[in-house]
C-alpha cells in the first residue's frame, strides 16, 4: 500500500477489507440512526509491523455509498485510541483551567541538518491569535518570550506552582531517525540547534509532578511526530505521549507538513476548542476550509478521551451533593456491567463521598472538602481504567 500517494486512494484500500459484511452493516446502521456525530475509536492491537505501520489516519469508510476520508468528515469522528501503560492521574479540568505553554524554535544552524528556517515571530503571533483569551506563556528566542525554547526551560515552566499549563503547543522541525526515534530540533541559549529525542523528552516529563500534574493535551506542529514508520521501533512522539505518559490527547503529524498548513490548522483549532472541548470534533472542524490541501491528512489524533471533552464547564464550579449522589448511582451500575474488577475500590471511595453528602462543598471544613476532592479524583481514575478495560 506504500506506493499509493493520494490519501483517498490509500484510505479506500485500507478501509475496504475492514468495512465488510457485519462491520460495514453495523457502521452504516449506526451512522444512519445517530443524530450526533458518530465516533470511531480505532485501536490497533495487531503485533504485525506491516499492520501497525499503515497510515490509519487516512482511513476511508463507506458513507452515502461513497468512500470518504474520516479525517475530514464531520459526521464520523476518527481518533486513534491508545491505552496508557501508566497509572499517572489526569484529574478533570474546567474551562478556567485552560492555559497554554507554547514552545517555538527555529535555530540559526538548521542548515547543518538540511532543514529550512521559518519566521518565529510570525509563528508566535499566529499561535497567540489562535489561542485568543486562553492565557499562556511562550518559549522562543524573542524579546517578549518568557525564556529560551530549551528542554530545561520547558520543565521549569511546567513545575511552577503559581500557574499550571493544561495545553502544550510545539512549533519546530521534527524527524524520525533510525530505530524509530523521533527528534525535535529545539534551540539552546545561543540559538543553536539542540536536538531533543522523544525518549529524552518523555523521561524528563515523566519525572515531573507539578502542583496539578502534567498538561492534558499536546499539539505537535512538527513533521513526522506521529510517523507510522516509527511504530516499527520506539513509536512516534504523539503515540508515546498518550501511551507512556497517559496524556488524555495529542495531535501530531504523520508526515512532513508545511508551516503554512500547520499554522492555518492552529488558527482554526483553538477557537473551536474553547467552544466545545471535543478534540476529535474540533480537529475535524478545523480542516473544513483546508480539506483540499495535499497535507491536510497529515495531522493525527491520539486519544484516551473517547466521547469525553477535554474540559467541562461543569467543573468550573463545585458539584452539588445531589449531582454526586446521582453520579455514584449511575456509575455503580455501569461498573458492574463493564468492569466489576474495580468495584471494591469504587465502594471505598464511594463511602468517603457519602459521608459528606447533604452538605455542599462551601460549608465543609477544609479536611472534609479535601477528602471529597481526593475521592472524586480517585473515582475519575477508576473510570479511566474501566473504560480502557472495556475497550480492550
Amino acid at each position: 500500500m506504500r506506493f499509493q500517494k493520494r490519501p483517498r486512494d490509500y484510505g479506500r484500500t485500507l478501509g475496504a477489507p475492514l468495512f465488510q459484511d457485519e462491520i460495514r452493516d453495523a457502521f452504516v446502521g449506526a451512522l444512519y440512526e445517530s443524530e450526533d456525530p458518530l465516533r470511531v475509536l480505532l485501536f490497533i492491537e495487531a503485533t504485525d509491523l506491516e499492520v501497525r505501520t499503515l497510515r490509519w489516519e487516512r482511513l476511508c469508510a463507506p458513507i452515502d455509498d461513497t468512500w470518504r476520508l474520516l479525517a475530514t468528515n464531520q459526521r464520523v469522528l476518527l481518533s486513534l485510541y491508545i491505552p496508557a501503560i501508566t497509572e499517572r492521574r489526569f484529574p478533570p479540568i474546567g474551562n478556567r483551567d485552560l492555559r497554554a505553554l507554547v514552545l517555538i524554535a527555529s535555530p540559526d544552524s538548521l542548515d547543518r541538518f538540511r532543514l529550512a528556517p521559518f519566521d518565529v515571530q510570525n509563528a508566535v503571533d499566529g499561535v497567540r491569535q489562535a489561542l485568543g483569551d486562553i492565557p499562556g506563556d511562550v518559549l522562543a528566542h524573542l524579546p517578549d518570550a518568557v525564556v529560551f525554547p530549551t528542554l530545561d526551560a520547558l520543565c521549569e515552566q511546567l513545575t511552577k506552582r503559581e500557574q499550571r499549563s493544561s495545553l502544550l503547543h510545539f512549533v519546530c522541525h521534527g524527524k524520525v531517525i533510525e530505530g524509530g526515534e523521533t527528534v525535535l530540533f529545539w534551540a539552546n541559549a545561543q540559538n543553536q540547534v539542540e536536538p531533543v529525542t522523544a525518549t529524552r523528552l518523555l523521561q524528563r516529563l515523566a519525572d515531573l509532578n507539578g502542583p496539578k500534574g502534567l498538561p492534558h493535551f499536546t499539539f505537535l506542529c512538527s513533521c513526522e511526530t506521529a510517523s507510522p514508520d516509527a511504530e516499527a521501533g520506539l513509536g512516534g512522539l504523539g503515540q508515546r505521549l498518550v501511551r507512556e505518559l497517559g496524556m488524555p490527547g495529542a495531535i501530531a503529524m504523520s508526515e512532513p507538513v508545511t508551516v503554512k498548513t500547520a499554522l492555518a490548522l492552529t488558527s482554526r483549532f483553538y477557537p473551536q476548542l474553547r467552544q466545545s472541548g471535543q478534540v476529535d470534533l474540533v480537529l475535524c472542524e478545523a480542516t473544513a476550509g483546508l480539506a483540499e490541501r495535499d497535507d491536510i491528512t497529515v495531522p493525527a489524533l491520539f486519544s484516551r478521551l473517547g466521547d469525553r471533552p477535554l474540559f467541562s464547564d461543569n467543573l468550573d464550579r463545585d458539584l452539588t451533593s445531589a449531582e454526586i449522589e446521582e453520579g455514584l448511582k449511575s456509575l455503580q451500575t455501569l461498573l458492574q456491567e463493564r468492569s466489576p474488577v474495580v468495584i471494591p475500590e469504587f465502594q471505598a471511595q464511594k463511602a468517603i463521598l457519602e459521608r459528606s453528602l447533604g452538605a455542599e462543598a462551601v460549608v465543609l471544613n477544609s479536611q472534609a472538602r479535601q477528602e471529597r476532592y481526593q475521592a472524586l479524583g480517585e473515582i475519575n481514575t477508576l473510570c479511566d481504567r474501566a473504560v480502557e478495560r472495556w475497550l480492550r
